[in-house]
């Protein structure tokens, strides 16, 4: 899987927006919520009051990286 290709399946998982929150990259992922803090640690993300939205090429970025 390409990051164009996973970057396309995230935004349709959450409804065709640019971030997504712990709670939706865990479903998606189909893992615990304890797991996501740690595959996300370093990335840049943007504070909404009670969640944590991180910017979607940055994820498939990620996931790309630690699949390698």
């Amino acid at each position: 899987m390409d990051k164009q290709t996973l970057v396309r399946d995230l935004k349709s998982h959450v409804g065709g927006a640019a971030f997504i929150n712990q709670s939706q990259l865990a479903k998606y992922l189909k893992r615990s919520r304890e797991a996501i803090p740690d595959l996300l640690k370093g990335l840049d993300f943007l504070e909404t009051g009670r969640e944590k939205k991180y910017f979607i090429p940055d994820i498939a970025a990620r996931l790309l990286e630690i699949r390698s």
